[in-house]
């Protein structure tokens, strides 16, 4: 391989890094390895295993390469900010690095010559179209299916996958979620110590043990089953349901001023913080930190429709359902009283809070 930018690119990589490379090839090297030779080995890896790429990369990324050759590897800056979510994978193995000289508008990204080559030749055999094809298939539907449900066992998310995917497998499954660049950035793992089933998390649930523990409690109650075209919308973090109640919330903002990014913004933000079952009063208060309200009236048509959405959106701890399909009616709005530091602690003890709990 006659790459000098790429050698140089992963030599500004830190050891860490070179070493999560290296899980992906199931290599494994001292820690006390020096950094020259986690090099060589990378790279000897890359030369043998060029396919490996088509499950690390998605297809947006690999079909956003063919548009580069060796003649023409570089990156502007304002192209990279613009794909940024399929080039900076390429960050963490070496394959892209910035390039910065003296004359600030001139700064670029160059992409290892080698490695567009390669992309180049293995992306373009019909075998291996339909290897991607397949890749991507599998990546929409893994990570639609665990941002749906929020958190689910590894079992469940095979018995959801065998329909469309029948020779996939539990080890297969974890390979995959191991390897596939977004997939290891966007989704965690936890293992339950009562069953030892280990459990897949999305990228948005804030506390997946309190989730998991919501959702045990649950344990007669069946996962909500959509179609493949619906998992897959959940694929992108922000899709939001149409509903009524977002429609109203969506025209609740345009009548505060605020526009495209912005409502999408802060509907997701609103949309995950009810499934991380925070209570409503924290909601407004964090949405009040960034829209002023009107008046009065607009506060409370917006309190109202965040309970309306709180009551017909699918729920993380109850296995996709919304509390209506579940309890046929619609709860109050949970809320939780503030605490003042010199307050009597709520556990009982008789001490102040910040004496107690709220140390």
């Amino acid at each position: 391989m006659e790459d000098k930018f790429l050698m140089e690119s992963l030599n500004s990589l830190l050891k860490d890094d070179l070493f999560k490379i290296l899980a992906k090839f199931d290599i494994k090297l001292a820690k006390s390895t020096v950094k020259g030779k986690i090099i060589e080995k990378i790279i000897e890896l890359y030369q043998n295993d060029t396919e490996v790429f088509l499950e690390i990369f998605s297809k947006d990324t690999i079909t956003l390469l063919s548009q580069y050759n060796k003649d023409s590897n570089q990156v502007s800056e304002k192209d990279f900010y613009e794909y940024e979510e399929f080039l900076i994978p390429l960050q963490s193995f070496g394959f892209i690095s910035k390039n910065i000289i003296k004359e600030k508008d001139n700064n670029h990204y160059i992409i290892s010559t080698w490695f567009l080559e390669v992309i180049n030749k293995i992306s373009n055999t019909e075998d291996n179209k339909k290897v991607i094809d397949f890749n991507q298939e599998l990546e929409m539907l893994i990570l639609g299916m665990i941002r749906f449900y929020g958190v689910i066992d590894e079992e469940k998310l095979l018995e959801l996958l065998i329909p469309t995917f029948k020779d996939i497998t539990l080890n297969k499954i974890h390979s995959f979620i191991d390897n596939r660049w977004i997939l290891n950035v966007f989704v965690t793992k936890i293992q339950d110590s009562g069953s030892n089933l280990v459990y897949f998390v999305a990228d948005s649930v804030s506390e997946p043990v309190d989730i998991l523990h919501e959702t045990i409690k649950y344990e007669n109650l069946d996962y909500k089953i959509l179609t493949n075209d619906e998992y897959k919308n959940y694929w992108n973090y922000f899709f939001i349901e149409k509903t009524q109640e977002v429609a109203d919330l969506i025209a609740l903002l345009m009548a505060h001023k605020l526009q495209g990014a912005q409502i999408g913004f802060e509907i997701t933000t609103i949309i995950d913080k009810i499934k991380n079952n925070v209570p409503v009063n924290e909601i407004i208060d964090d949405f009040k930190t960034r829209v002023i309200f009107d008046n009065s009236d607009a506060e409370q048509i917006f309190t109202n429709i965040i309970s309306r959405i709180a009551n017909t959106i699918p729920l993380w701890c109850l296995k996709g359902h919304s509390f209506i399909e579940v309890f046929g009616e619609a709860q109050a709005p949970r809320t939780v009283t503030k605490i003042g530091r010199n307050d009597a602690c709520p556990c009982g003890s008789g001490k102040k809070y910040k004496k107690c709990c709220g140390k």
